[in-house]
Formats: C-alpha cells, sequence, structure tokens
C-alpha cells in the first residue's frame, strides 16, 4: 500500500478489514471519499497472496475499470486481476476465467454469464474467499430485487464448488445497513458505521431557477429549466477555472448542457480576446439593467446549528439572498437578468425575478470551515483580482489564465453511459488532469470513480435520496478539500418543496433502502435461472426466501418447469435468463430500429416502449438523436429516424384501478389509510412536446396504444361522505382537489420511498366503485409491486403532511408544475384544484 502512500487505516478502515479477515460478513457505511475501498482492499489483496480468488460486483463499468486502474498501480505480481464486463473482448475472457484472481464485473454479466457458465470458472469458484459488493446502495427497489436473488444463486453455485466466500458490502451513509444487507444478501451481517475519516467543508446552495414569462397549461407560470441554470452555471465556474462535475438525469440532458455550456465559452473566446492585462468588472449593461425586472429575493436558512455568518458573513461582497443571475460566482458578477455571453432578451433565459434558496451547511460528518458560497480550494487558480483600470473586456479580469482562449470550449464535455470505453476512460483521465475543467454527467460519475480535485459539484435536479445527494456532492473536495456544492431544483413538487425547507435535507438521516426480493415476479425468472444452473432441491429453497415454495408451484403449473423426485429441472431451449430483465420492467423486448440503414440501435421492455418509443417520440442513442416513426407492438419493433429536434416527449396516460386485496388498514384523520394489492389498467392516450431550454409546451399529440394491465400493490386513503360534504357546500370541486392531492402526493412520496417519480403512478375519484367513497391511490409501477407503496404506507402522515406543506408553499394562485401539475397526467391536468387539496388534506391530517 505504500506504493500509494497510504502509511495506515482510519479506524473504520481496520474494523470493516478485520472483520472480513476473520470470516464474517460485514458492510461498511460511510461517507463519500471516506475510504471503503481501502477498507475491503486490504483482505481482498491477502485473499489472493493466499492463493484465494475476489469477485468484485459494482453497478457500473466505469467503477471496474477505475478500480482496475489502482489495482495495477500497486504492482503487485501475485494479483491477476482483470475486468469482464460488456468491455472486455472475447479473445480476453478465455484468460481471464482460467487465470485471473481478482475478476471485476456487474450484477448483469454475474446474471447472464458467469453464472449460466459456472462449469467454465471451476477454479475460480473453488477458491473464491471473498465477494465486494461496492456502492451498494444503488440497488433498491426493483434492480435491487433482482441483485439480490442473483447473489443468491452466486451463494448457491459456490456451494457447488465447496466455497463459502465472505461477503463485504461498502455503501454510502445509509439508514440501517445492516438490515439492508442482510435483505441483500440473505446472510447475518456486521455493520461498520462510524467515520473517522478526516473532512474539508462542503458549502450546499439550493437554487430555485426563476420564473419566465411562459405559460403552459392552464395558464401556468414556468420556471427555466434546470439544465439551462446548470449550462450557466458549469460554464462560469470554468471559466473562475473551478473543476466542476454537474450531474444530470438524463444522456440527453447531460449532452444539452454541455454543449450549451461549451457555446457559451466559444461566445466569450470570440467576443473577449484575451490581451494580458486584468481588467475588472465592468457595471451593468443599461439595456440590460431596464429589461430586468428582478422582486424582491427571498432566502431560506439552513439549520440552527450552522450559522449564516460562518458560511456568508465572511465575504462582504457576497449578497445571501441574490437571484440566480444576480450573485457572483467566485468573483464572476452578472447583472441582473444577464447570462453570460447571452443576449438579455433571449426568452430561453427567463426575466431576473427567480428566488434561490441558499442553505450553505456543512454536508453530514464535515468540520466547519469559514468559507464563502463562492469559495474556491486554495489549490486552484481562481479569476484575477479586478483591478480598477482597463474599464474594457468586463469578463477578461476572471478567465484563466491560457494564451489562447479559442480553447475555452474544450475545457467542457459530456460523460455518460453509451459511450465506448475507451472514450470514457480518456474523459475520466482528462478530469483527472486538468485538461477538462467541467463534466456533464449523467449518475455514471455519481459512484466511486476517482476524479479527485473537483471544487465543485452542480446536481440539475433532485437525484431521488438523500444518500444520491450526498454521494454526489461528495464528489467535490476530496482529499480533505472544501467544496461548493449546487442542488438546482426542476419545476417539480419535490424539487420546490426541498429548496422551501432546507430542514428536510440537512440534519435529516438517509432512508432506508427498499427493496423486495420476494416478490414473485422477480423470484420466479431467478428460480428458473437457478435451475438451469444447478437442479433446485429442497435444500435449496431456504437460501431464496420464505415463498419459495408456492412460486416453484406456479412455475410448474405454467410449464415453466418440472418438478421430479430429486428436484426442480429447467427444459426448455431459450434461456432462462433471458425472463429477468434486471434492469427493465420485463415483458418481451421491442428492437429499435433505424428505418433508412436497418441498424439495431437498441431495446426496450415492452411496458417502457409505451412511454419511450411511441410514435412521435424523441428518442437518444449514444449521443444521436431519433424520431420514431412507428411503433409496431406485433413485430416487437420501433423503427426510427435520425433529427434533431429542438424539444423533448413525454408520454401521458389515462388510469382506471380495481382493488384486489386490502392487507393493512388503520385510521387516518377523518379518513382512513389502506395498503392492499390493486390490478392497475393503464393506457398511453398522448405525449406532449416541450421545448428543451425554455420548458415552453409546444403541443399535445394524440396516440393509439393498447391498455396494459398491472396487478401491483398500492396505498390508498378514503375520506366519507360526512367529511367532504362541508367543502362541497363551500363551492370545493372535489374531483379536482382530489386530483391535485393525488399529483402531489406523487411528487413527494420519493422523498419517503428511496425511489423516482416514473416508478409510482396514482389514481384519485369523486367516488370509487371498490369503496364508494373519494379516493386517492398510489401504486407501485412494477408488476407484483417494489416496496414503495408500503413505505408510503409506514410513512403516511410526515409524507402527506409535506405533500400540503408543497401545495402551500408555491407562489403560484391555481396550480403549476411545481406543485400540483403533472407532466404525465393524461387528463392534460384537469381538473386541478389547489386550494381544495388543501383543505382535503386538511381534513386527512386533522384529528378532530
Amino acid at each position: 500500500m505504500a506504493n500509494r502512500g497510504v502509511t495506515g487505516l482510519w479506524p473504520h478502515q481496520y474494523e470493516a478489514a478485520d472483520l472480513a479477515f476473520r470470516g464474517r460478513n460485514v458492510i461498511v457505511s460511510t461517507g463519500t471519499a471516506s475510504g471503503k475501498s481501502l477498507a475491503y482492499l486490504t483482505p481482498a489483496v491477502a485473499s489472493c497472496l493466499d492463493g484465494g480468488t475476489v469477485l468484485y460486483l459494482t453497478p457500473t463499468k466505469a467503477l471496474a475499470a477505475d478500480q482496475l486502474r489502482g489495482l495495477r498501480e500497486l504492482h503487485i505480481t501475485q494479483m491477476r486481476a482483470a475486468t469482464y464486463d460488456g468491455d472486455t473482448p472475447f479473445e480476453e475472457r478465455t484468460w481471464i476465467r482460467r487465470h485471473a484472481n481478482y475478476v471485476l464485473t456487474n450484477p448483469d454479466m454475474l446474471h447472464r454469464s458467469i453464472l449460466p457458465r459456472h462449469a467454465s470458472w471451476t477454479s475460480f469458484f473453488r477458491r473464491l474467499r471473498l465477494v465486494v459488493v461496492d456502492e451498494c446502495h444503488g440497488y433498491r427497489g426493483v434492480f435491487g430485487s433482482h441483485v439480490a436473488q442473483i447473489l443468491r444463486r452466486l451463494r448457491r453455485v459456490c456451494t457447488r464448488y465447496g466455497s463459502a466466500p465472505t461477503f463485504l458490502l461498502a455503501s454510502a451513509t445509509a439508514s440501517e445497513p445492516g438490515a439492508f444487507a442482510m435483505r441483500l444478501t440473505g446472510l447475518e451481517m456486521d455493520e461498520v458505521t462510524v467515520d473517522a475519516s478526516p473532512k474539508g467543508s462542503t458549502t450546499i446552495a439550493l437554487w430555485e431557477p426563476p420564473l419566465t414569462e411562459l405559460r403552459g397549461e392552464g395558464g401556468a407560470p414556468v420556471r427555466r429549466t434546470a439544465t439551462a441554470e446548470a449550462a450557466d452555471l458549469l460554464a462560469d465556474l470554468v471559466l473562475a477555472d473551478v473543476r466542476t462535475l454537474a450531474f444530470v438525469r438524463s444522456r440527453r440532458g447531460a449532452e444539452t448542457v454541455a454543449l450549451s455550456a461549451r457555446a457559451k465559452l466559444a461566445d466569450v473566446a470570440f467576443s473577449m480576446p484575451y490581451t494580458g492585462a486584468p481588467l475588472p468588472p465592468a457595471t451593468p449593461h443599461p439595456e440590460t439593467a431596464d429589461t430586468a425586472t428582478p422582486s424582491t429575493p427571498r432566502a431560506t436558512h439552513p439549520p440552527s446549528d450552522t450559522p449564516l455568518n460562518d458560511t456568508l458573513d465572511q465575504n462582504p461582497h457576497t449578497d445571501p439572498t441574490a437571484g440566480p443571475n444576480r450573485g457572483p460566482i467566485n468573483g464572476l458578477s452578472r447583472s441582473p437578468g444577464e447570462n453570460l455571453s447571452s443576449r438579455p432578451d433571449d426568452p430561453a433565459n427567463g426575466p431576473a425575478d427567480g428566488r434561490p434558496s441558499s442553505a450553505p451547511t456543512r454536508a453530514p460528518g464535515s468540520t466547519p470551515s469559514h468559507s464563502t458560497p463562492g469559495h474556491i480550494p486554495s489549490h486552484s487558480t481562481p479569476g484575477r483580482i479586478p483591478s480598477h483600470s482597463a474599464p474594457e473586456n468586463p469578463l477578461s479580469w476572471a478567465l484563466p489564465d491560457i494564451s489562447d482562449l479559442s480553447n475555452l470550449p474544450d475545457k467542457i464535455a459530456a460523460y455518460r453511459a453509451g459511450y465506448l470505453a475507451e472514450d470514457r476512460r480518456v474523459l475520466e483521465k482528462a478530469l483527472r488532469d486538468g485538461t477538462i475543467m467541467g463534466l456533464a454527467t449523467t449518475n455514471a460519475l455519481e459512484l466511486g470513480v476517482d476524479v479527485s480535485g473537483l471544487d465543485a459539484v452542480l446536481i440539475a435536479g433532485w437525484p431521488g435520496t438523500r444518500a444520491s445527494l450526498w454521494q454526489q456532492a461528495g464528489r467535490a473536495g476530496r482529499d480533505g478539500q472544501d467544496a461548493l456544492a449546487v442542488l438546482i431544483a426542476r419545476d417539480d413538487p419535490l424539487d420546490t418543496y426541498l429548496v422551501h425547507h432546507p430542514q428536510a435535507l440537512f440534519g435529516q438521516p438517509v432512508e432506508a433502502i427498499v427493496l423486495d426480493p420476494d416478490n414473485p415476479y422477480v423470484l420466479g425468472p431467478h428460480l428458473c435461472a437457478a435451475a438451469a444452473e444447478i437442479p433446485l432441491t429442497e435444500a435449496d429453497l431456504p437460501i431464496f426466501g420464505p415463498t419459495t415454495s408456492d412460486v416453484l408451484d406456479d412455475l410448474v403449473n405454467q410449464g415453466m418447469l418440472r418438478a421430479r423426485p430429486t428436484g426442480w429441472f429447467w427444459t426448455r431451449r431459450e434461456r432462462p435468463t433471458d425472463l429477468a430483465d434486471i434492469r427493465g420492467g420485463g415483458g418481451s423486448l421491442i428492437h429499435v430500429v433505424e428505418a433508412n440503414t436497418g441498424r439495431l440501435l437498441g431495446s426496450v421492455d415492452e411496458p417502457s416502449a409505451h412511454t419511450t418509443v411511441h410514435t412521435g417520440a424523441v428518442y437518444i442513442h449514444q449521443g444521436e438523436t431519433f424520431l420514431v416513426e412507428a411503433l409496431d407492438l406485433e413485430a416487437d419493433v420501433a423503427l426510427v429516424t435520425a433529427a434533431d429536434p429542438d424539444y423533448s416527449t413525454f408520454a401521458r396516460d389515462i388510469t382506471d384501478i380495481s382493488i384486489l386485496s386490502t392487507q393493512r388498514s388503520h385510521p387516518l384523520g377523518q379518513g382512513t389509510l389502506h395498503f392492499g394489492e390493486v390490478e392497475v389498467t393503464r393506457q398511453v392516450v398522448s405525449y406532449l412536446k416541450r421545448r428543451f431550454q425554455s420548458g415552453e409546451m409546444l403541443g399535445d399529440e394524440p396516440l393509439d396504444l393498447p391498455p396494459r394491465t398491472l396487478r401491483t400493490r398500492a396505498v390508498w386513503w378514503t375520506l366519507p361522505a360526512s367529511a367532504v360534504a362541508p367543502l362541497a357546500e363551500a363551492g370545493i370541486d372535489l374531483g379536482g382537489a382530489a386530483h391535485a392531492a393525488e399529483h402531489a402526493s406523487i411528487g413527494l412520496l420519493p422523498l419517503f420511498a428511496t425511489c423516482d417519480r416514473w416508478d409510482i403512478g396514482g389514481v384519485s375519484t369523486e367516488l370509487h366503485a371498490d369503496t364508494g367513497l373519494l379516493t386517492v391511490f398510489v401504486y407501485d409501477g412494477h408488476e407484483g409491486g417494489a416496496g414503495f407503496a408500503e413505505r408510503g404506507y409506514g410513512r403516511a402522515n410526515d409524507w402527506l403532511t409535506a405533500t400540503r406543506e408543497a401545495i402551500t408553499s408555491c407562489e403560484c394562485e391555481r396550480g403549476c408544475p411545481s406543485c400540483i401539475q403533472s407532466p404525465k397526467c393524461g387528463n392534460g391536468n384537469e381538473p386541478l384544484d389547489k386550494r381544495g387539496a388543501v383543505l382535503l388534506l386538511n381534513t386527512l391530517l386533522t384529528t378532530d
């Protein structure tokens, strides 16, 4: 380890490594950059030196490649490490199976290649001492449930070859990590949770984009998009020589942010040639100042244990309540309403009346530091201190000290899954060595890839969980440096709630990780795969969980397996691993084919095809944009043509729901809360076209697709007639109120159930056929359920209270995308009653 400058272990690293040495399964759950890799690397290297083998699992190829690079830097000749994934050349795979003793792979390859061909890995499995499951907090929901069953299949194969490896899991900070690890692996698990590593301070800013003059459905105001704000900030930070990662939720979004930021830097390079003399910031252009109409900004405050003067008042030039187009970024100031290198009257920029909600605070586990929101760590080179001479070229003083500004755009790039492996490695290296100063990325770089030396992180939209937020924010400030992280809110109920309620983020424990490996729709395909690998016996049933026996009976009745006195056998010709789409929604695959060339671009599962490759949809493949000409469900094909539209598409559906069984119920205020099994019938009826930069709605196009039926689990609440009659008498539209409450509650559930808004759905009705009452449903969008609705049932009071606060805190009058409107509503967001939704939730949450 001395080759990497390691002279000792932190206490949490030693504790985890020692437990693994003693054969105890353990999960180490500590903060980002706390050295978890050393905790598992120590016993892993020892296993290899002792003649054993190690299997390392990671959710992404990027992290596996990064780990391999680190292993090779150790220069340990007895350790033969190699990655085994989709990027591995076929000519190398035979050597890896026969000779590698440290194999880095992912759950997909384990599921589809390694376990089905376990006979080719005989030597490796016989000597397997340690299984490392890195970044395991990413294994949640349906994906996590699939991975849990894959790990059970792995344990069974190991038993076949006489090995019983120790499992060492590494996770970001999580609630109840030991219980989660037991659920994931099916094994007893020790936990290490005390982080003893040193931390720099991280300033967290919550940023709300400004309202624009555009109007959406029902005349609702529209905010400037989070991606447009992220592009501006990324360009500003790179100009100030601040090494920055911008996390964007979608592949297309990452490409868009990078292209927009590069365009802004190109404008700067063209309009302000470098002269070599430091120049001061200029006063606002008169025409810009005239067109700006900033409202009085309003800031939210950090938790009481983090005084504002600790983080803001140290810099007399920093306005803690400055709007998004007003506050300086490391000395790079802009006039109100002025976007760098763009016209102030550009409608995409919007007016300067947005209210940022900045809550500078320390990240969990960090030490206090007197840093300003725009603080640059000491190793960086910020823009030069302005001089009061040379009034021209207002931004030249802030430019990095380079001789040729024409190279500025090359300082920014995009990074995402789908790039060639060699291209991804080049980008990672360029970011590490400073060739690239700004990178727009999907969550492909959220995990522990070593890109040390970052100064700032931009997060365009709530990443789904507090754990992901701290994971992404922790990418900056590695090696104990101070850092800046900015969460940019999307026009969405949850994002809006968080920027106005910072207490929901700071000082709160991270979420428990939800998964349901006993889901029969998950378990069934893996039992088929396990039977094909090694015939199942009675002794195997406890490995797969308490519902295994019932699911096996169903598989036999369906003809999937054959029962014999010695066990259960797979007898079909097709590959059983194809039954489990571990990252998708199941069903048959729809092939996406370029119409002009016949080139196969990719595939999507049939349930997702209705919303992602319907006729007219914008489809992205490895940076190329296509429009779907036709979706043929009978032929399992979607035909696409290359295009470059300036809009994105969102499918909208209508839903009917029927209650199959009620498993739990209890009173809630004047109503009743229920949890149970439901049957959902959904039909995509149209798609919305929305312009990228501005969010402007361009149209709602009809579709003719067949309905789909889903058996899943739901949480729902009802209110009796006696409780809602006074509201009706007061003129409240009960249907519109329930509809608005449904939309808002779907938007807020991810805060409590570690899911994405698109993982769940909802139905509301003034009078439901099965209950005879006003009813609002929220259901899991996956066959058999995913645990999200059940989590909502357990946290209903907190969840619905937050829903009510999100609606009441929104500044709109009648409802907007930030509170009660939904982009996937098949009814065109009609009817909606914002005031009525608040009154309904008051009735539900009041015990009187």
